[in-house]
Protein backbone atom coordinates (compact mmCIF):
# COMPACT_ATOMS: atom_id res chain seq x y z
CA UNK A 1 0.00 0.00 0.00
CA UNK A 2 0.98 3.71 -0.88
CA UNK A 3 0.24 6.51 1.41
CA UNK A 4 -0.30 9.31 -0.82
CA UNK A 5 -0.50 13.04 0.16
CA UNK A 6 -0.48 16.72 -0.94
CA UNK A 7 -2.80 17.85 -3.53
CA UNK A 8 -0.88 17.36 -6.99
CA UNK A 9 0.24 13.63 -6.21
CA UNK A 10 -3.24 12.72 -5.18
CA UNK A 11 -5.05 14.52 -8.21
CA UNK A 12 -2.75 13.16 -10.51
CA UNK A 13 -3.04 9.52 -9.35
CA UNK A 14 -6.78 10.55 -9.03
CA UNK A 15 -6.59 11.20 -13.08
CA UNK A 16 -4.40 8.18 -13.26
CA UNK A 17 -5.75 5.66 -11.93
CA UNK A 18 -8.85 6.02 -9.65
CA UNK A 19 -9.53 2.25 -9.69
CA UNK A 20 -6.43 1.67 -7.80
CA UNK A 21 -7.36 3.86 -4.65
CA UNK A 22 -8.81 2.18 -1.01
CA UNK A 23 -9.64 5.13 0.90
CA UNK A 24 -9.36 8.80 0.57
CA UNK A 25 -9.12 11.09 3.47
CA UNK A 26 -9.88 14.88 4.12
CA UNK A 27 -9.37 18.03 5.99
CA UNK A 28 -12.62 19.71 6.88
CA UNK A 29 -12.24 22.99 5.46
CA UNK A 30 -13.19 23.39 2.42
CA UNK A 31 -9.86 23.95 0.41
CA UNK A 32 -8.70 25.45 -3.46
CA UNK A 33 -10.20 24.60 -6.56
CA UNK A 34 -7.63 21.56 -7.21
CA UNK A 35 -8.68 20.33 -3.59
CA UNK A 36 -13.10 20.27 -4.83
CA UNK A 37 -11.40 18.62 -8.10
CA UNK A 38 -10.64 15.59 -5.90
CA UNK A 39 -13.76 15.45 -4.20
CA UNK A 40 -15.42 15.60 -7.57
CA UNK A 41 -13.10 12.69 -9.08
CA UNK A 42 -13.53 10.62 -5.90
CA UNK A 43 -17.38 10.91 -5.63
CA UNK A 44 -17.34 10.58 -9.64
CA UNK A 45 -15.44 6.96 -9.20
CA UNK A 46 -16.94 6.09 -6.23
CA UNK A 47 -13.96 6.05 -3.68
CA UNK A 48 -14.84 5.70 -0.03
CA UNK A 49 -14.18 9.57 1.89
CA UNK A 50 -13.62 10.51 5.08
CA UNK A 51 -13.16 13.59 6.59
CA UNK A 52 -10.31 14.03 9.76
CA UNK A 53 -8.54 16.71 11.61
CA UNK A 54 -5.40 17.40 10.07
CA UNK A 55 -3.35 16.51 13.18
CA UNK A 56 -5.49 12.90 11.93
CA UNK A 57 -3.75 13.83 8.66
CA UNK A 58 -0.49 14.22 9.62
CA UNK A 59 -0.15 11.21 11.75
CA UNK A 60 -1.48 9.02 8.66
CA UNK A 61 1.07 10.41 6.50
CA UNK A 62 3.62 11.35 8.70
CA UNK A 63 3.88 14.78 7.57
CA UNK A 64 2.46 18.26 7.99
CA UNK A 65 2.94 18.87 4.16
CA UNK A 66 -0.61 17.63 3.32
CA UNK A 67 -2.28 20.23 2.22
CA UNK A 68 -5.90 18.63 3.72
CA UNK A 69 -5.38 15.19 1.35
CA UNK A 70 -4.45 11.56 2.02
CA UNK A 71 -5.25 8.69 0.25
CA UNK A 72 -4.49 5.06 0.49
CA UNK A 73 -3.62 3.63 -3.04
CA UNK A 74 -2.05 0.59 -4.76
CA UNK A 75 1.78 1.19 -5.40
CA UNK A 76 3.11 2.84 -8.43
CA UNK A 77 3.15 -0.15 -11.57
CA UNK A 78 6.83 -0.42 -12.36
CA UNK A 79 8.03 -1.42 -15.70
CA UNK A 80 10.80 -4.22 -16.78
CA UNK A 81 13.93 -3.19 -18.82
CA UNK A 82 12.47 -4.63 -21.38
CA UNK A 83 9.10 -2.96 -21.09
CA UNK A 84 10.76 0.31 -20.62
CA UNK A 85 12.94 -0.44 -24.11
CA UNK A 86 10.35 -1.99 -26.44
CA UNK A 87 8.33 1.66 -25.17
CA UNK A 88 11.12 3.94 -26.09
CA UNK A 89 10.63 2.43 -29.60
CA UNK A 90 7.52 3.08 -30.25
CA UNK A 91 8.30 6.59 -30.13
CA UNK A 92 9.31 8.94 -32.51
CA UNK A 93 11.80 10.56 -30.33
CA UNK A 94 14.98 10.11 -28.96
CA UNK A 95 16.34 8.04 -26.49
CA UNK A 96 16.71 10.23 -22.98
CA UNK A 97 17.03 7.56 -20.34
CA UNK A 98 17.60 8.58 -16.96
CA UNK A 99 19.80 6.10 -14.43
CA UNK A 100 20.13 7.30 -10.45
CA UNK A 101 22.77 4.96 -9.79
CA UNK A 102 22.02 4.63 -5.65
CA UNK A 103 20.14 7.81 -5.03
CA UNK A 104 19.05 7.33 -1.67
CA UNK A 105 17.44 10.57 -0.31
CA UNK A 106 13.83 10.37 -1.56
CA UNK A 107 13.59 14.07 -1.81
CA UNK A 108 16.64 14.17 -4.40
CA UNK A 109 14.62 11.25 -5.80
CA UNK A 110 11.09 12.54 -6.18
CA UNK A 111 12.73 16.27 -7.47
CA UNK A 112 14.78 14.30 -9.98
CA UNK A 113 11.76 12.36 -11.32
CA UNK A 114 9.41 15.57 -11.72
CA UNK A 115 12.68 17.53 -13.37
CA UNK A 116 12.34 14.30 -16.11
CA UNK A 117 8.92 14.30 -16.83
CA UNK A 118 9.54 18.08 -17.51
CA UNK A 119 12.01 17.46 -19.79
CA UNK A 120 10.45 14.63 -21.82
CA UNK A 121 12.62 11.52 -20.32
CA UNK A 122 11.67 8.20 -22.04
CA UNK A 123 11.89 6.80 -18.67
CA UNK A 124 13.44 6.63 -15.02
CA UNK A 125 15.82 3.50 -14.30
CA UNK A 126 17.28 2.83 -10.14
CA UNK A 127 18.51 -0.22 -9.09
CA UNK A 128 16.80 -2.12 -6.34
CA UNK A 129 19.07 -2.21 -3.44
CA UNK A 130 20.76 0.80 -2.17
CA UNK A 131 18.20 3.09 -3.34
CA UNK A 132 15.14 5.15 -1.99
CA UNK A 133 12.06 3.20 -2.02
CA UNK A 134 9.00 4.99 -3.74
CA UNK A 135 7.07 6.39 -1.11
CA UNK A 136 4.45 9.19 0.06
CA UNK A 137 7.59 11.40 0.20
CA UNK A 138 8.66 10.20 -2.65
CA UNK A 139 5.53 11.41 -4.53
CA UNK A 140 5.12 14.48 -2.97
CA UNK A 141 8.72 15.63 -4.25
CA UNK A 142 7.30 14.71 -7.71
CA UNK A 143 4.44 16.54 -7.27
CA UNK A 144 2.46 13.82 -8.71
CA UNK A 145 5.00 13.06 -12.15
CA UNK A 146 5.49 9.66 -10.75
CA UNK A 147 2.53 8.82 -12.53
CA UNK A 148 2.86 9.86 -15.90
CA UNK A 149 6.69 9.00 -16.19
CA UNK A 150 7.86 5.38 -16.83
CA UNK A 151 10.08 3.81 -13.66
CA UNK A 152 11.99 1.15 -14.12
CA UNK A 153 13.61 -0.99 -11.01
CA UNK A 154 16.78 -3.09 -12.21
CA UNK A 155 18.83 -5.56 -9.71
CA UNK A 156 22.31 -4.66 -11.34
CA UNK A 157 23.16 -1.03 -13.00
CA UNK A 158 25.97 -1.96 -14.82
CA UNK A 159 24.45 -4.87 -16.31
CA UNK A 160 21.00 -2.08 -17.22
CA UNK A 161 23.99 0.21 -19.05
CA UNK A 162 25.87 -3.19 -21.34
CA UNK A 163 22.06 -3.94 -22.08
CA UNK A 164 21.12 -0.28 -23.22
CA UNK A 165 24.48 -0.26 -25.28
CA UNK A 166 23.41 -3.12 -27.06
CA UNK A 167 19.81 -1.41 -28.29
CA UNK A 168 22.84 1.38 -29.87
CA UNK A 169 22.28 3.53 -26.70
CA UNK A 170 24.97 6.23 -25.65
CA UNK A 171 25.80 5.80 -21.84
CA UNK A 172 26.74 9.02 -20.58
CA UNK A 173 27.83 9.85 -17.02
CA UNK A 174 28.71 12.83 -14.69
CA UNK A 175 31.84 13.38 -12.44
CA UNK A 176 32.94 16.48 -11.69
CA UNK A 177 36.56 15.48 -12.03
CA UNK A 178 35.87 15.04 -16.07
CA UNK A 179 37.55 17.50 -18.36
CA UNK A 180 34.72 17.04 -20.66
CA UNK A 181 32.16 20.44 -20.41
CA UNK A 182 28.83 19.78 -20.55
CA UNK A 183 28.34 22.58 -22.75
CA UNK A 184 30.31 21.29 -25.25
CA UNK A 185 29.01 17.52 -25.74
CA UNK A 186 26.07 17.02 -28.42
CA UNK A 187 23.40 15.18 -26.73
CA UNK A 188 21.24 14.47 -30.75
CA UNK A 189 21.67 11.09 -29.64
CA UNK A 190 20.11 7.87 -27.91
CA UNK A 191 21.04 8.90 -24.45
CA UNK A 192 21.17 7.11 -20.85
CA UNK A 193 22.47 10.14 -18.44
CA UNK A 194 23.58 8.54 -15.21
CA UNK A 195 23.65 10.32 -12.01
CA UNK A 196 25.29 9.35 -9.32
CA UNK A 197 24.86 9.15 -4.95
CA UNK A 198 24.66 11.97 -3.23
CA UNK A 199 27.99 12.76 -1.98
CA UNK A 200 29.77 9.71 -3.32
CA UNK A 201 28.83 10.12 -6.94
CA UNK A 202 28.73 6.60 -9.60
CA UNK A 203 30.21 3.90 -8.03
CA UNK A 204 33.69 2.40 -9.92
CA UNK A 205 31.87 0.01 -12.65
CA UNK A 206 29.04 2.34 -13.45
CA UNK A 207 31.75 4.70 -14.02
CA UNK A 208 33.66 2.33 -16.00
CA UNK A 209 30.73 1.23 -18.73
CA UNK A 210 30.27 4.78 -19.70
CA UNK A 211 30.62 5.80 -23.19
CA UNK A 212 31.48 9.09 -22.10
CA UNK A 213 31.64 11.58 -19.00
CA UNK A 214 30.52 15.15 -18.39
CA UNK A 215 31.59 17.33 -15.84
CA UNK A 216 29.31 21.12 -15.21
CA UNK A 217 31.62 23.83 -15.12
CA UNK A 218 31.07 25.92 -12.06
CA UNK A 219 32.50 28.76 -9.77
CA UNK A 220 33.64 29.15 -5.96
CA UNK A 221 35.51 26.70 -4.04
CA UNK A 222 32.61 24.09 -3.98
CA UNK A 223 33.56 20.93 -6.46
CA UNK A 224 29.61 19.66 -6.65
CA UNK A 225 25.92 20.35 -6.96
CA UNK A 226 23.17 18.26 -4.81
CA UNK A 227 22.18 15.15 -7.10
CA UNK A 228 18.42 16.61 -7.97
CA UNK A 229 20.07 20.07 -9.15
CA UNK A 230 23.27 18.55 -11.21
CA UNK A 231 20.35 15.98 -12.93
CA UNK A 232 17.87 19.37 -13.67
CA UNK A 233 20.88 21.17 -14.79
CA UNK A 234 22.17 18.16 -17.22
CA UNK A 235 18.10 17.39 -18.54
CA UNK A 236 17.41 20.61 -19.30
CA UNK A 237 20.96 21.31 -21.12
CA UNK A 238 19.57 18.23 -23.38
CA UNK A 239 15.92 19.38 -24.04
CA UNK A 240 17.44 22.43 -24.71
CA UNK A 241 19.61 20.95 -27.60
CA UNK A 242 16.65 19.23 -28.60
CA UNK A 243 14.87 21.98 -29.27
CA UNK A 244 14.50 22.32 -33.01
CA UNK A 245 15.97 25.76 -34.41
CA UNK A 246 14.44 29.05 -34.38
CA UNK A 247 15.74 31.72 -36.65
CA UNK A 248 16.97 34.93 -34.98
CA UNK A 249 15.05 38.04 -36.08
CA UNK A 250 17.08 40.02 -38.38
CA UNK A 251 14.56 43.35 -38.10
CA UNK A 252 14.76 42.93 -42.25
CA UNK A 253 11.08 42.73 -44.17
Amino acid sequence: MLTLYGIHPVLEALKKRPKVFHRLFLAHEKGSEDYRRIISIANAARIPTASLPAKELSRLCRSEQHQGVVAEVEPVPLFALEELIAHWKKQDEKALFLILDSIQDPQNFGSLIRTAYCCGATGIIFPKDRAAPITGVVAKASSGAIEHIPLCRVVNIAATVDLLKREGVWVVGTAPETKTNLYEFDFNLDVAVIIGAEGTGMRHLVTSKCDFCISIPMKGELDSLNASVAGAVVLFEIMRQRQPVIKKHTGKR
